[in-house]
């Protein structure tokens, strides 16, 4: 049975997606969302979320966020969300390289830990492409 997901950003929705699965990475682990599943929120973290529909899996790299699901409807506000298809893996490359040197540049905690951060997702993103295509 499919179920409705809208992944949400910032700038609005990016994509409305119909499911028989949501499989999402949690702090915890990761966790699966079936159709008719307890209503649930989970806190999302840098990684991959997987679909599945008609047999066919997509995945799309995500930057955390909250996933909520109620009533077979899934709302997902992430921070950040591409399908994989469709990263740069030569801007990933560079953005890694970007966050690299300003980790070597960081000159208090909060710079380490934006520097962090952006190094997390470049890499996720290059994982995600070796991994699934």
């Amino acid at each position: 049975m499919l179920f409705k997901a809208d992944l949400i950003t910032y700038q609005g929705i990016y994509k409305t997606i119909e499911t028989e699965k949501l499989n999402v990475p949690t702090s915890e682990g990761r966790r699966t969302i079936l159709s008719n599943h307890a209503p649930i929120m989970l806190e999302l973290e840098i990684g991959v979320m997987e679909t599945l529909k008609d047999g066919k899996l997509s995945h799309y790299a995500i930057n955390g966020g909250v996933l909520y699901f109620r009533n077979n409807k899934a709302d997902l506000v992430l921070n950040n969300v591409i399908d994989i298809e469709e990263i740069n893996v030569e801007h990933a490359k560079e953005e890694r390289e970007k966050a690299l040197k300003q980790l070597k540049k960081a000159t208090n905690e909060a710079e380490e830990a934006r520097a962090n951060f952006k190094l997390e997702v470049a890499e996720n993103w290059l994982k995600a492409v070796e991994k699934y295509l």
